[in-house]
């Protein structure tokens, strides 16, 4: 059995305090010379339940159940504990932090440095009320989707991320999210409580990538590739690729030319070779606006920050496909600096190989289910590479393919 080990000294080491010894914390406020005051805020940050507070030698400890350490804090890391564990606001922890001498905003500076390390590690509880005004659902991956946010601005940016939105949001949600304001960050609560948290520019992509992580992950899935996904006539074209393939824009210009879309970036797969993609709405980076522009004017113009600091806009496709389909082209894109475009066919081991290399599973391994789903697809449709320079001329080949002229 491993046993805890002491940490250093630091205030911003992530630690939590509960009452299990109110005489310790009595001590504590006795050293700092404050008085506590509970908070009325819609928000309140407190200490997890599976971390004690200790004094020691009159030194202040914390020790953590879930990550088995000890901690050491100075008065002032051991101030804001204690604080936060008697109920009071940010705010209030704050003002008290001036009895030890620190100015408003480096008292602001570092409760907010020290409280993003404790969610982040999460040994912070966060509790809050959503108002029931900013709320809406939708389905992705045969998957209901609640989410709610603290205001107006939050759910106008979660909104842009999906196609169709129901704004009278209730019932039973298979994956559920809320959005709550902290200082300039936004917080964010699963349906399983856990707490993590971004920018507000971040929200939108955040938000994206916890869902999709969610879906694949689900047990309805066998497993999933990264591929974008359009319809004609109930067969599904897949758009295979690595990031900067063009899978994005080149989707863009299919769905101008009448293909229905289905998703732009993974299509999940079931036991039975079904496919259906995961409808967000299209992700275009600032490589493509100026063709979002022509197309669509000056509409979808809001930009978002993924966590890779890459910016992107969201375009809603008013008719996407939500339903499961057969898999009727592979195309593998081959994009180049210059030359016509072309389609070459693949043979169906090389395909079964690339699409495993870019497919993923929620266990990480291609179960024997996953591998015959995956053979009676590549069997059922033809594979090939598309080598292009241009996404209008990629665009012709590949609508001529669909519509059986190639």
């Amino acid at each position: 059995m491993n046993f805890v080990a002491a940490e250093g000294r630091d205030a911003s080491i992530p630690g939590a305090v509960v009452a299990s010894s109110a005489q310790d914390e009595a001590d504590v406020f006795t050293l700092v010379g404050t008085v506590l005051e509970r908070s009325s805020a819609e928000m309140v940050l407190r200490p997890a339940s599976d971390a004690v507070f200790a004094l020691l030698d009159g030194r202040s400890m914390l020790f953590s159940e879930a990550g088995q350490k000890i901690f050491e804090l100075d008065r002032v890391g051991a101030f804001i504990w204690c604080k936060l564990a008697q109920g009071a606001s940010l705010e209030d922890t704050c003002k008290g932090l001036g009895t030890l001498g620190i100015d408003e905003q480096t008292a602001r500076q570092f409760t907010r440095q020290v409280v993003d390390v404790w969610i982040d590690r999460a040994l912070l509880e966060v509790d809050w009320r959503m108002p029931t005004d900013f709320a809406f659902s939708a389905v992705l991956g045969r998957h209901r989707i609640g989410v709610r946010a603290a205001n107006r601005d939050l759910l106008r940016r979660l909104c842009s991320l999906f196609c169709v939105s129901d704004q009278s949001a209730g019932g039973d949600d298979d994956i559920a999210i809320e959005a709550m304001m902290l200082d300039e960050q936004v917080l964010l609560r699963g349906e399983d409580s856990s707490i993590s948290r971004c920018q507000v520019e971040a929200l939108a992509p955040t938000i994206k990538a916890h869902i999709t992580e969610r879906l694949i992950r689900s047990d309805r899935w066998t497993f999933s590739l990264h591929a974008a996904s359009l319809v004609k006539d109930g067969m599904g074209l897949l758009l295979c690729g690595q990031p900067g393939a063009g899978k994005s824009t080149l989707t863009l210009q299919l769905v101008d030319a009448g293909l229905r879309y289905a998703g732009d970036d993974v299509a999940l797969v079931g036991a039975d070779g079904a496919m259906c993609g995961i409808p967000f709405a299209l992700t275009l980076k600032e490589g493509s606006w100026d063709l979002l522009s022509r197309l669509h004017g000056g509409r979808y113009d809001a930009t978002h920050r993924r966590s890779d600091g890459v910016l992107v806009r969201y375009v809603p496709i008013a008719d996407a496909y939500h339903q499961s389909f057969s898999a009727g082209w592979i195309i593998f894109l081959n994009r180049v600096a210059s030359g016509p475009a072309e389609l070459t066919a693949i043979d169906q081991l090389d395909s079964m190989k690339r699409l495993i290399d870019n497919g993923f599973a929620a266990d990480g391994r291609l179960s024997q289910a996953g591998f015959f789903a995956l053979k009676r697809i590549v069997a059922g449709a033809p594979s090939l590479q598309l080598t292009y320079c241009e996404a209008v001329e990629a665009r012709r080949v590949l609508m001529d393919l669909c519509n059986g002229k190639a």
